[in-house]
């Protein structure tokens, strides 16, 4: 009888955590594949040709959303690309995709098992999808001592500092979500309490002095070699034994490569980088 309750309870547990991925990603929407057009900076041109044109689809992009119409361009809609996270849905909470939610996961799930100390924590959490699956698990799990901690600017990412420290996607409205849409998301699923905490403003600004005293899970998603740098610098030194590492962006982008690359040469840390897919790593801090 008990090992039937429990065998019933572990396929309610998936059955919720596959709706709840699904949900995140947006994948039982086709329109999710759609692609919302938005302005673009003129200097973003090339030749007057280009400038021109550019400048007549901003034109027109403006004078429709002034009248409180979106312009979209449809796109089919790929279960392996959301898979993946190899799109950017228009619709939905995160653009990882499921299968580094599954790598957030394992993290959660043995830090849970292991008793591994700490916090949870995203640098750069966009519309707060990564941050309200962790907190999902919590809750999934009864554990009530832990915090998530959601560190953004909630204004979009900083211009670079230079030409090596990234592209730059501060114009674009897409990655721009407010700390009040941030919020609301986690309310809409019912996973907004007071153990999520939030760290607004840039994270050479917050990161510093953030009141987390010790982290089991660390995700980075600051795109940038700045962004990546600013909070492996502050926060990694938190980070306990058995802890986990992960790092969103370190194959897609060149400069967020670099700055853990050489972060983790100049500090000597010798763990071994795990892949999750295409773009995704993880690596776990030694223990004593």
């Amino acid at each position: 009888m008990d090992s039937h309750v429990v065998s019933d309870s572990g396929r309610a547990t998936e059955r919720y955590l596959e709706a709840l991925k699904t949900i995140i990603t947006a994948s039982a929407y086709d329109e999710s594949a759609w692609r919302v057009i938005e302005t673009a900076p003129l200097h973003s041109a090339q030749g007057f040709g280009g400038r021109l044109r550019l400048g007549l689809k901003n034109a027109v992009v403006r004078a429709f959303a002034r009248r409180g119409i979106v312009l979209c361009k449809a796109r089919r809609f790929s279960a392996e690309a959301r898979e993946l996270g190899r799109d950017w849905p228009m619709i939905g909470f995160t653009m990882t995709g499921k299968k580094r939610l599954d790598n957030t996961r394992l993290a959660v799930e043995t830090v849970l098992r292991e008793n591994v100390p700490g916090d949870l924590m995203e640098t750069g959490v966009w519309r707060g999808g990564s941050v309200m699956f962790m907190k999902a698990l919590l809750d999934l799990h009864g554990d009530r001592t832990r915090t998530v901690w959601c560190a953004d600017s909630f204004e979009g990412l900083p211009p670079p500092v230079d030409d090596a420290d990234g592209d730059d996607l501060s114009e674009l409205g897409y990655v721009k979500v407010s700390l009040e849409a941030v919020k609301g998301n986690f309310a809409r699923l019912g996973l907004l309490d007071e153990r999520v905490k939030f760290l607004k403003g840039w994270f050479s600004d917050t990161l510093p002095t953030a009141p987390v005293e010790r982290i089991a899970l660390l995700r980075l998603d600051g795109d940038l070699y700045s962004s990546t740098m600013d909070a492996l610098t502050n926060l990694y030194h938190k980070v306990s034994p058995g802890g986990f590492v992960i790092v969103d962006d370190y194959q897609q982008w060149p400069a967020c490569k670099r700055a853990v690359d050489e972060f983790r040469a100049t500090q000597g840390i010798t763990e071994p980088l795990h892949f999750v897919d295409q773009d995704a790593v993880y690596w776990r801090r030694a223990t004593i």
